[in-house]
């Protein structure tokens, strides 16, 4: 039970969290581990940042189109699509030699993203009540947050398998070749999901409203400050402490089980001291660490600043998410979702492409860039939401 929301009670939502955590584990492994593998076959920063680059437009092409579709079609078929998108895309990984190949894959994953997320937010809110938005989405985050942090321990596998003769790429793609199958299975529990009833019909439209309009811009900024640095974390770390998988997987990890209490912690702060705040200020404690990131004389102290930011950054992501469906229609509810993810990915992959160029030459200018742009988006966002100091 989360805030008096009981999960066991709604065996839609139940059935939702099963395909949710399988795409987790998914995302926990990709995240951890393919960098490090398109590292190990020779690609460079800027072959990276690539990557990123069309995963990342490939999603924000598709996500309007997607998301209005999903407010007119049966939702779990898109959901358990993405599902299956994603999980053909690490199949093409796991047996592409090519970079063109491997670019196919980007727009794979862009595409299971755009598909799934935008339309399972909406799901969640068909079958929650408004009042109980904050703790259902709440409970998706730290259920995420966990399965995340169990797979990306699994970035030690291919260390194992190195060090018992395989080639490291090799070591990788048998690492990450069950999450095919696994995938697949995800779409199972969608489709179970009980079939909401007709939704008013409306032509296609992108929101008027003047509160998802200011959190769209809002996402722009920080979609953007993020894309110069944060997309290749894994990739940074590596190159900068001559680690690979296994230290990074691990950190991952420690960072996923450690944000669970916070995740718990946001709607409390939010009752307590209001929206606003329980967004703004862990964001803006997370900045300093984000600037003494570069400086850190060794990976444990990288490690341990690391670990901090990403908790601090990421826990109030809940309250954000229930406050856009809440002042979204519910005939638009996934539209809204994917605009306003496509406000943050595409100049989310513009800069990835952007950082991953420069840390060929320069690792630590696009971590200093990150954090300065972090700055002008939390004011921003304070300053247009400071008259709107209530529950999200």
């Amino acid at each position: 039970m989360v805030n008096g929301f009981s999960v066991g009670s709604n065996r839609d939502f139940r059935l939702m969290m099963i395909s949710a955590a399988v795409f987790a584990m998914t995302d926990g492994l990709t995240y951890t581990i393919l960098q490090l593998y398109l590292k190990s076959v020779g690609f460079t920063g800027t072959n990276v940042g690539r990557f990123v680059l069309i995963q990342g437009i490939s999603a924000a092409l598709l996500l309007l189109p997607l998301g209005m579709i999903s407010d007119r079609v049966d939702r779990r078929k898109l959901v358990a699509l993405g599902t299956a998108s994603s999980s053909t895309a690490v199949l093409i990984v796991v047996a592409a030699r090519d970079e063109p190949m491997i670019m196919l894959a980007a727009s794979l994953f862009g595409l299971g993203s755009a598909m799934y997320s935008p339309s399972l937010s909406a799901l969640i809110s068909e079958k929650v009540g408004d009042g109980d938005l904050e703790a259902a989405y709440t409970f998706q985050s730290v259920l995420v947050q966990a399965v995340y942090g169990f797979s990306a321990m699994i970035g030690w596998i291919p260390e194992l398998l190195a060090g018992s003769g395989y080639a490291l790429p090799d070591a990788y793609r048998i690492s990450i070749i069950w999450l095919v199958p696994l995938g697949f299975a995800a779409a199972l529990p969608a489709l179970k999901v009980g079939k909401s009833g007709d939704r008013p019909r409306r032509g296609f439209r992108i929101s008027r409203n003047p509160v998802i309009i200011k959190v769209t811009f809002t996402q722009v900024l920080i979609g953007f400050g993020a894309g110069l640095s944060i997309p290749m974390l894994s990739y940074y770390l590596s190159t900068k402490f001559g680690v690979e998988s296994g230290p990074i997987g691990t950190i991952n990890s420690i960072v996923s089980f450690l944000a669970i209490p916070f995740f718990f912690l946001a709607p409390s702060l939010a009752q307590r001291f209001g929206s606003l705040r329980a967004i703004v200020v862990p964001q803006v404690l997370s900045i300093p660490l984000m600037a003494l990131l570069p400086l850190s004389p060794s990976f444990g102290v990288a490690a341990l600043l690391f670990i901090s930011r990403q908790i601090l950054m990421n826990m109030s992501s809940p309250l954000l998410t229930a406050f856009i469906m809440r002042h979204a229609s519910p005939s638009e509810r996934a539209t809204t979702s994917a605009l306003t993810s496509i406000a943050w990915r595409i100049p989310n992959s513009i800069a990835a492409q952007i950082g991953g160029s420069v840390f060929d030459f320069s690792l630590d200018l696009p971590l200093y860039a990150t954090a300065a742009i972090y700055s002008v988006y939390i004011t921003v966002f304070f300053l247009l939401f400071r008259d709107m100091e209530k529950s999200p």
